[in-house]
């Protein structure tokens, strides 16, 4: 029986292990000088539920005269999304390709409690904390930045940790829905 028990502890340690080495030492670790949203890293793998996604950055693209980031996020499953992000003076922006417009995606002065919705207004996003933490089986995270997003059906906590981004999301009562992972090959 206490082999049982032991052989998922191990696993998870031997994967952990792994994780650093795959990474490289800084993982797990925040860059205090650096956003919450930087727009140049060229690819984050996540968990999300039973699935999961890659996210690559591609390059740059141009809406209305201004030049944004392109990422795709591709899911297990095939199907993709992307995602266009642009930094300004402390700001980060989003297009909505539907809409032809762009939105704050998040401000660097918002203070905790601030609330904005998206240009759907189907999402209500609140800023939580600066100083949040977040377990995940790769690492313990700290000081992080939680955003509260309410869409029409369901509500999700957001992590996001300077100089890495996003880095999860938890359910309202905490149980970890996403998060992300080293660089090693999804079967």
């Amino acid at each position: 029986m206490k082999q049982l028990i032991l052989i998922p502890i191990l696993i998870l340690f031997t994967c952990n292990c792994f994780a650093q080495l795959d990474e490289g030492e800084g993982f797990c670790e925040t860059k205090e000088n650096e956003s919450y949203f930087p727009i140049d890293i060229s690819i984050k793998k996540f968990f999300w539920g039973a699935s999961h996604y890659t996210e690559e950055l591609l390059g740059k693209k141009k809406f209305n005269g201004k030049t944004y980031i392109e990422f795709k996020q591709t899911w297990k499953e095939g199907n993709s999304d992307l995602l266009y992000l642009r930094t300004e003076k402390g700001v980060v922006y989003a297009y909505n390709k539907e809409l032809k417009k762009e939105q704050v995606r998040y401000d660097s002065s918002f203070k905790v409690n601030h609330t904005w919705k998206t240009l759907d207004g189907n999402t209500t996003y609140t800023i939580m904390s600066y100083k949040g933490t977040l377990n995940t089986p790769f690492c313990e995270y700290e000081n992080l930045l939680i955003i509260k997003a309410e869409l029409k059906d369901d509500s999700f906590l957001f992590y996001y940790l300077r100089g890495k981004g996003y880095i999860g999301a938890t359910a309202l009562d905490g149980e970890l829905i996403s998060c992300m992972t080293p660089k090693f090959k999804f079967d």
